[in-house]
């Protein structure tokens, strides 16, 4: 049985004396690597510790560009594979590997040590992103896509974890403000040459530019970065010991749970009929798959990926739900909104990119909000209040944006729903922590991570379904009405339509008007249904907020 912590929001979540990642930090900040005599640095008893960083923070960056620069040319790609319809995979791919082996790569790090683990991580990111820049079709793109992901689920993860390590306590702070800005920078980077070089070089490049700032990272992980003191090559000398002590099952399980889901999104009413006994079977094994990965996290006798048996009653599923929904709501929104400018404002891609830099912006702005406000005042939930309900106003002032949308108010109306997130990312993470104690701060940590990054998966598929089948069905039944089509036209416009958006615009005028009319407002429902999880998520907050008023324990 564990008490929900009432404890004041502004209190430190590190004390002086702690043990973090496995290592024990003295009170006068020291951390027990072993001596050495080279140079070391006020934030650090580590030697190289700029090198050390330098590899860290440039994992951070490309974790960031790599994120919004797929977000910027997935229809680029999309159109020159003529896949259109499969596009939102570009991004699922690489989300489901890295929602899975994110909260792996602690538990080996504490197995075979941080050192091996950042170079497994980078050597992925970097050869995914290599076979991403060689992709002949869309299916071999999502494979690499995936196996980027295996990388990238690791990149934040082991920069904030090898931190955690070797900085001292009382510069924690600095070092993962300026990493949370480093991320951000790194998708503004993402966001604004993404469209550029694929407009110039060709989106290949975008993938290619990754690959030496990986290779940089990874010298400089071999030569330097350490392992935790504690570590002892013993501990991966037996294989069952890591089989018995990491939830791989878990992890294979979750995946498969997951593509199986988006399979069914993607596929239903776009490639297969709803009603199909393929696409049935699909959604039925993904659903027990679902439970069954439930079933073994309850029961597993390794480190769940989902602790389930630690958060039990309403209140933790309330706060889960919540950041599943702002997850969804934050992903579902910067991938609509390329498509939006290319298609309702007529936009190249290289100009939507440029458009992406607004947004990407404000995340990071909201982000310095949170964590000023709180470490000044005690508003923890009324910083999570305000980034919801900023994120719904900003979804639903993105509604409002047409083609005689004035530039300069097109870029404030983008603003809002990445402020809010913002704000709610950073809030919503340390009222979860602060409900359980920081003596739950990992499990805490991971599962406000986990449950966003599930969200963000069905986020981009959602929407994507949702352009998808109310474009198509949209557009058949205009069609039909204009008469001036037959049945074998119709279907050959639908199937050019789920190849490439670049169908619309060869079009003669007047067709191409209904089409594009039919995209807007498919563009449109979409964005309203992003709009609304943000306002759910905040009803969910307030829910959580009297479940936990009139709840004393929770248990564990």
């Amino acid at each position: 049985m564990l008490e929900i912590r009432k404890v004041d929001e502004r209190s430190s979540l590190i004390d002086k004396t702690e043990t973090l990642s496995g290592v024990h930090i003295e009170r006068d900040g020291s951390s027990q690597f072993p001596n050495t005599t080279t140079s070391r640095s006020i934030f650090s008893q580590v030697d190289n510790f700029l090198w050390i960083e330098l590899s860290l923070f440039m994992n951070v960056f490309l974790s960031g560009f790599d994120g919004t620069v797929a977000a910027s040319t997935y229809t680029t790609i999309g159109n020159e594979f003529g896949a259109m319809n499969l596009a939102s995979w570009i991004t699922t791919s690489y989300l489901i590997t890295s929602t899975a082996f994110q909260p792996l790569y602690g538990s080996f790090s504490d197995i075979i040590g941080r050192r091996k683990c950042v170079i497994f991580a980078v050597i992925c990111f970097l050869v995914g992103c290599f076979g991403c820049s060689i992709a002949k079709s869309m299916l071999m793109l999502n494979l690499m896509r995936a196996f980027t992901g295996i990388g990238g689920g690791g990149l934040i993860t082991l920069s904030t974890i090898i931190n955690s390590d070797i900085v001292i306590p009382e510069k924690r702070g600095l070092f993962q403000a300026f990493q949370n800005l480093l991320l951000g920078f790194g998708a503004i980077c993402g966001a604004s040459l993404g469209g550029l070089i694929a407009s110039t070089l060709g989106w290949r490049w975008c993938f290619i530019i990754q690959i030496f700032p990986a290779l940089i990272s990874v010298f400089i992980a071999f030569n330097y970065i350490p392992n935790q003191p504690e570590f002892s090559n013993e501990s991966i000398s037996s294989v069952k010991n890591i089989f018995s002590r990491i939830d791989i099952k878990g992890s294979i399980i979750l995946v498969t749970a997951l593509t199986f889901q988006l399979f069914v999104l993607t596929l239903g009413g776009n490639v297969l009929a709803w009603n199909d006994y393929r696409l049935i079977c699909l959604g039925i094994s993904g659903f027990s798959l679902l439970l069954y990965f439930l079933y073994v996290e309850c029961n597993t006798t390794a480190n769940p990926i989902i602790p389930i048996n630690k958060f039990k009653g309403l209140f933790p599923i309330c706060l889960i739900a919540f950041n599943f929904l702002i997850g969804l709501a934050g992903y579902a929104y910067l991938f609509i909104l390329p498509l939006l400018f290319q298609i309702e404002l007529g936009d190249t891609p290289s100009k939507a990119g440029f458009r992406l830099i607004f947004p990407a912006l404000s995340t990071p702005i909201g982000g310095v909000i949170a964590g000023v406000t709180m470490a000044r005042f005690n508003c923890l939930r009324l910083l999570v209040y305000s980034g919801s309900f900023i994120m719904s106003i900003g979804n639903f002032l993105a509604l409002l944006i047409n083609k005689s949308t004035k530039p300069w108010l097109l870029n404030l109306l983008l603003m809002p729903a990445n402020i809010g997130q913002g704000l709610a990312y950073p809030s919503s993470l340390f009222t979860f922590i602060f409900a359980y104690g920081t003596s739950n701060q990992a499990t805490s940590t991971s599962m406000v991570y986990l449950s966003r990054s599930i969200g963000g998966v069905w986020g981009v598929a959602g929407v994507s379904a949702i352009i998808q089948i109310f474009t198509s069905s949209k557009v058949s039944k205009d069609l039909h009405k204009l008469g001036e089509l037959n049945n074998d036209e119709i279907n050959k416009i639908l199937s050019d339509l789920k190849k490439s958006t670049d169908a619309a615009f060869t079009l003669p005028d007047h067709i191409k008007c209904i089409v594009l009319q039919d995209y807007e407002s498919a563009i449109k429902i979409a964005q309203a249904v992003s709009a609304i999880c943000c306002a759910i998520a905040f009803f969910l907050f307030l829910l959580s907020d009297v479940l936990k008023a009139k709840t004393k324990l929770v248990s564990l």
